[in-house]
């Protein structure tokens, strides 16, 4: 059977629903966790496909949405935003949609090119990496992935940056033995290191509710963030012990709502 090409495989991306989509070499995940690495899961593995869903600009600016809930106080409001609007509309949805796009391109590539290909589950949707859950990290680093494919950037949110969307972005990935040609890695830097938010720092941080974002020491803010500049207190970023309701970040999703980067897609009305 033919190899299929790089555009072949990011056009039926794009057809599948995918708003973003990039290719990587796995040489490109040298020094990733081992057991979590693209040759870890894939010994034959050439490529990494990764895909990305935009989040709707509204469903991040829900935060203030329970203003408008008067049949219920504004802690319950809040709750019912997160639960029932914002993980739906913003995680739950965009992850299934790139499980599905995953597993369709996987088969695709193993039917009609004989090429073994992974589709990786968004760690959304496996439970893994979920501080509840106990578990140290997910099965695949979707972010570390979307970087190492050229869509973006880490920003001092610990969120990937990219030029079109910001941190607006769900991904999922594809490892297949399909050698397909690599997208470059990014040369321009995308966050603003801090501008963002004046002299006070970057606005992610500053509206970080248990200031559970901390800047990594010897970080090179010169150089584009390959790798993640910022260390996370995750029982912090997301305590389901929280006096703050049911989840330690009173609205979650703060830092994507913050960043400027690709903020300007729709006006907020």
């Amino acid at each position: 059977m033919s190899n299929p090409t790089s555009k072949t495989v990011k056009t039926l991306a794009k057809e599948l629903g995918a708003n973003l989509v990039s290719i990587a070499s796995v040489e490109r995940f040298e020094g990733a966790p081992p057991g979590h690495g693209p040759l870890d899961l894939m010994p034959r593995a050439k490529s990494v496909i990764v895909a990305g869903v935009r989040i709707p600009d509204p469903v991040v600016d829900y935060d203030e949405y329970h203003l408008k809930m008067k049949e219920m106080d504004k802690e319950l409001g809040v709750q019912a935003n997160i639960e029932n609007f914002y993980m739906q509309m913003g995680h739950y949805v965009e992850d299934m949609m790139l499980n599905i796009l995953a597993v369709k391109l996987a088969n695709y590539l193993e039917i009609n090119h004989g090429q073994r290909s992974l589709p990786t589950p968004n760690a959304q949707h496996t439970g893994l990496g979920h501080p509840v859950m106990g578990a140290p990290m997910g099965f695949f680093s979707q972010r570390h992935a979307a970087v190492r494919a050229g869509l973006g950037e880490f920003g001092l949110s610990g969120l990937v940056i990219t030029p079109q969307y910001g941190p607006r972005v769900r991904y999922v990935s594809i490892i297949t033995e399909a050698d397909l040609e690599p997208d470059p890695l990014l040369t321009e830097k995308v966050c603003l290191r801090g501008k963002c938010g004046g002299s006070n720092g970057p606005a992610c941080q500053q509206k970080c509710v248990n200031k559970a974002i901390s800047l990594r020491p010897g970080t090179d803010m010169d150089k584009v963030f390959i790798d993640i500049p910022v260390s996370l207190d995750r029982t912090k970023c997301i305590n389901m012990a929280s006096t703050q309701g049911a989840f330690g970040c009173t609205y979650v999703g703060t830092c994507l709502r913050m960043c400027p980067i690709g903020k300007k897609v729709t006006r907020r009305g």
